[in-house]
Parts: C-alpha cells; sequence; structure tokens
C-alpha cells in the first residue's frame, strides 16, 4: 500500500473522535492525547486507560454505541470496535463528510493508517510498512527507542534555538546549515548526556560566536 507520510498540527483545535472502547482505542487515544488532540470518545463501555483520561478531563465521553450524526464537525475519525458493520458505518459518514478516518481492522476502508512512532519532545520518528506489516513496524520502533535517548528531546530544543540565532544573525542559508552540521558531528551528545542542556546550550553558542 502506497503511503504520503504527513505530521499533523494543530488538533487541539479539531475534534478527533474514536469510536470503540478497548484496548485498541486506548492506545489509539494516547497517540492522540500526545500530540495535544482534543479527543471524544464513543463507547457505552471503556477500559481502565480510558476511565483514567476520563477522570483526568483528558477526554469526552459519549457514553452509549455509535450513531449516524456522531461524526459531525470531526477532522479525524478512528473506528476502532470490534464490530466490523459499526466500524463500516463510521468509514462511511466520515468518508461523506470529508474526514480524515481509520479503521483498524479494514486499512482499505481508511484514507490514512496510523505508524508506528518514536517521540522525543519535539522530535517525532515514524515507521510504516503500508500496513503490510505492524509487527515488524512495532519491532524497529522498539529498536529506535533504545537508540534515540531522551537526550535527543534536549538536543531538538537546542538546534531550534540555534536555528532561531542564526536567521537573525545571517541571511546566508548556505551558513547557517553548516552550523547545524557542525553541531551535528560535534560531541554534542556527550554533552548533553555527561553535563546537561546548559552545559550544551554554552557549547552551541561557543560554536556559534565562532568565525
Amino acid at each position: 500500500m502506497k503511503t504520503y507520510p504527513i505530521n499533523l498540527i494543530g488538533l487541539e483545535r479539531r475534534r478527533c473522535v474514536v469510536v470503540g472502547g478497548g484496548v485498541v482505542a486506548a492506545r489509539k487515544v494516547a497517540g492522540l492525547l500526545e500530540a495535544g488532540a482534543h479527543v471524544v470518545v464513543i463507547s457505552p463501555r471503556i477500559v481502565p486507560a480510558l476511565q483514567k483520561y476520563l477522570a483526568a478531563d483528558r477526554i469526552t465521553l459519549l457514553c452509549r454505541a455509535y450513531r449516524p450524526g456522531d461524526l459531525q464537525g470531526a477532522f479525524l475519525v478512528i473506528a476502532a470496535t470490534d464490530d466490523p458493520e459499526v466500524n463500516r458505518a463510521v468509514a462511511q459518514e466520515a468518508e461523506s463528510r470529508g474526514c480524515l478516518v481509520n479503521v483498524v481492522t479494514e486499512p482499505a476502508l481508511s484514507n490514512f493508517i496510523v505508524p508506528a512512532v518514536v517521540r522525543r519532545g519535539e522530535l517525532t520518528i515514524a515507521i510504516s510498512s503500508g500496513g503490510a506489516s505492524p509487527s515488524l513496524a512495532r519491532h524497529l520502533r522498539i529498536q529506535l527507542e533504545k537508540t534515540i535517548g531522551k537526550e535527543y528531546a534536549i538536543l531538538t530544543e537546542l538546534l531550534g534555538e540555534l536555528r532561531l540565532a542564526v536567521q537573525g544573525k545571517d541571511e546566508d542559508m548556505r551558513r547557517r546549515r553548516a552550523l547545524v552540521q557542525r553541531a551535528l558531528s560535534s560531541q554534542i551528545l556527550q554533552i548533553i548526556r555527561e553535563e546537561g542542556r546548559e552545559a550544551a546550550r554554552a557549547y552551541l553558542k561557543h560554536l556559534l560566536d565562532e568565525p
């Protein structure tokens, strides 16, 4: 299955609906919450993980079965029930309303699939097999989680600061790229691991100030 990867932004301003209250639905809700989404769950019963989100006021719950019309105003929809007929009905309504829709059990009814994701702060790494082998995508995610540690979250933040500083100081795109490449090829990750954020920030400032 051919795919075109994108990263959605601004989900906190959009209605994101998950139909289903089981373990799979809870995983999908967790991913949406990590992206800052406002999530509406439609299900007569929900698993403990979703109950925790509800108690923390992180999701809105419609405690009943899905009804036609529930997707009005939705931007993104995930159908994650154990009833194929309900999932198809959700997909049909979502399609008619022009929503992004993922049916977890039937990719053919979807217009997007959810990749395996590694998050380190603002850094997001997505792995997809195009639906051919979700198990392989999960395996690779686990391998990357071992390799890409928490220090990459700090590195991403500091490189963002460096980018803004260089933009304000010099309009030469080649110099900007050279500075970032120099930072990436330096011992910056080791400094973050051993000395922390402020030491790494000072090191990057030193690189920036060098002629």
